[in-house]
């Protein structure tokens, strides 16, 4: 959904308490928006935007590598599709203040699709229907088997546990 890469970073950086709250700010910049008419089965997906997010802390006296490994690890584990996007690595600025403290400023590239769902009392009119924005529900299978052979491992039905 729209911002809630940046949104998400941003709550992670200030619960990790490098700084107060009013020392670290962010926005979105360059931010546009690619048309997609995408069928999900119980939803559809009509963009992905794409946006710099920009991360801005002042006078950060704390450890430099602390600051970069909690921006990389977020990026791991919460954007794992950047890779196969092919979104460029973090930039950072650092304009020192003095010896002990400097300005810091991350610039993140993001891209989040934007997906609607049919919803009756919904903002969006679209093809004949009324929608909202929100993530799409998937299904997914609680028993698969590939044949009706069970003496074949293959074969064999497999069920998911709850």
């Amino acid at each position: 959904m729209a911002l809630e890469k940046l949104t998400a970073i941003t709550a992670h950086l200030l619960a990790a308490n490098l700084v107060s709250a009013e020392q670290l700010d962010s926005w979105m910049e360059n931010g546009q928006m690619e048309p997609a008419s995408k069928h999900l089965g119980q939803g559809l997906r009509v963009c992905r935007q794409s946006y710099d997010a920009v991360i801005q802390i002042e006078r950060y006296a704390g450890d430099p590598a602390l600051l970069f490994a909690l921006v990389t690890t977020w990026l791991m584990e919460h954007d794992k599709t950047r890779f196969d996007q092919d979104l460029p690595a973090p930039d950072v600025d650092v304009d020192v203040i003095d010896e002990r403290v400097a300005d810091v400023e991350i610039t993140i590239r993001f891209a989040e699709d934007v997906d609607l769902v049919e919803d009756d009392n919904g903002p969006i009119a679209y093809r004949g229907a009324r929608w909202a924005v929100a993530a799409v529900p998937v299904d997914s299978a609680d028993q698969v088997a590939v044949g009706d052979n069970k003496s074949l491992p293959t074969d064999a039905p497999y069920a998911r546990d709850p």
